[in-house]
């Protein structure tokens, strides 16, 4: 497919900002017209250009302007300055259920949807059936969108987008709301879209964004930082936004030496169990690049540290952590024991940094979780100080495009021979 789906040129939006609707009415009045509103620039200057058949994400954190940017290009919104172009029929999930009437029943929401992108009340009833069954909402169907639970009119909403055959599809953050099941539902729906349709995806989920697009944009305080390959953004973007001080790791200074580290602190006691003897205080999860962060891909290397503080001497101390998926199945962990590791004690009223130092194993795109623990004795016979459950979430980055499984292998290969000769 040749040619433009979308351009984007000089696009600037403005609001005005009024800190009392008494200021509003007091402008409205005033025989100078003075002004008293504060102008906030939500877009500035935004110039892109997205050819028809790909798949664009849209990144950034919350207030840098994407949903902004997309209710311009759906024309919903007009823009301030610049010009917009879009080529095609458009068909939106932008606020959850926007564009639905909430008196009229789903059935009456959907045929006039399908008025709207330019279908006859035949061809309507002709799709309904598949709608309907694709919606997964059964009676409800009769009964007006607003008795429906957000999941029911997330259903129905994606549902009539994807089926009047759009020619640029529109999804803001949509896919959050529903269970596991009709996510993926969903995302294979997408990908039935990709290459005959141009999609237009914000979202704050990077697996979906490196599973699915072809490009990627990245939006920070309405301003277009760059655009590039998925892989290459996404890893500039957790880089820039979670990253943190350095660890000294040449010492274990004393926990006031180290406040300005990008740790999480421990607050949860619900979450904790053990004797209060060793308490960890802060855990922090560092890239190679030793930044603090949040989200990694299989394969890179990555160190774990736990801040400790002893409020007496413990020998044989066994400081270790586990990663579980979200049914809380144990992946993988290490101790010092497991490693190899030669702690003999820790002294009284101290405190230690631990580091562990790994390559984040093969595993499916995820969220996980990591609990830490320090204990006294052995490994089949010990006192526990203090157990964290999932102190932290860590979101697995996808590897590659396609993975199968749970796990990736990383050396593997496949053979063909004709052997009827």
């Amino acid at each position: 497919m040749m040619g433009t789906a979308v351009s984007l040129h000089g696009i600037e939006k403005r609001y005005q900002l009024y800190r009392s609707s008494l200021e509003r009415c007091k402008e409205a009045l005033h025989p100078f017209r003075k002004r008293y509103a504060e102008e906030f620039a939500a877009l500035k200057g935004i110039d892109l250009e997205i050819p028809r058949g790909e798949t664009w994400g849209i990144i950034g954190l919350n207030g840098s302007g994407k949903s902004t940017l997309l209710k311009i290009i759906c024309g919903v919104i007009q823009p301030s300055a610049g010009r917009v172009q879009v080529n095609g029929r458009i068909s939106a999930l932008l606020e959850l259920g926007s564009g639905f009437n909430p008196e009229y029943t789903g059935r009456e929401n959907l045929f006039f949807a399908g008025v709207l992108a330019g279908f006859s009340r035949a061809e309507m009833e002709a799709r309904f059936p598949e709608i309907a069954a694709f919606a997964e909402i059964g009676e409800f169907m009769d009964q007006p969108v607003k008795n429906y639970s957000s999941g029911m009119l997330m259903r129905l909403a994606f549902a009539v987008s994807v089926h009047i055959e759009p020619d640029i599809l529109v999804i803001d953050e949509a896919l959050a709301v529903g269970d596991a099941r009709f996510q993926h539902k969903c995302i294979k729906k997408i990908k039935e879209f990709q290459n005959r349709s141009t999609i237009i995806l914000v979202t704050h989920d990077l697996n979906a964004v490196l599973t699915l697009c072809d490009r990627v944009a990245w939006l920070h305080q309405g301003e277009l930082l760059e655009v590039g390959p998925p892989k290459e953004i996404t890893d500039r973007y957790t880089q820039a936004f979670y990253e943190g001080e350095p660890v000294e790791e040449d010492e274990a200074p004393p926990l006031p030496q180290v406040e300005t580290i990008s740790a999480i602190e421990v607050f949860d006691k619900a979450a904790a169990f053990g004797t209060g003897q060793v308490i960890i205080n802060k855990v922090a999860l560092l890239s190679r690049e030793r930044n603090a962060v949040e989200a990694v891909y299989g394969g890179e290397a990555v160190a774990l540290y736990l801040w400790l503080r002893t409020t007496r001497e413990i020998k044989n101390p066994i400081v270790g952590f586990l990663a579980r998926n979200r049914l809380g199945i144990e992946l993988f962990g290490f101790n010092n024991i497991s490693l190899g590791a030669d702690i003999s004690h820790f002294r009284e009223q101290k405190s230690y940094l631990i580091k562990f130092a790994f390559t984040w194993p093969l595993i499916a795109a995820d969220h996980y979780s990591i609990s830490v623990a320090v204990a006294e004795g052995e490994q089949e016979q010990h006192i526990m100080h203090h157990w964290i459950y999932d102190v932290m979430s860590v979101e697995v980055l996808q590897t590659t495009k396609y993975q199968l499984g749970l796990l990736q292998v990383q050396e593997a290969e496949m053979e063909v021979k004709k052997i009827d000769g």
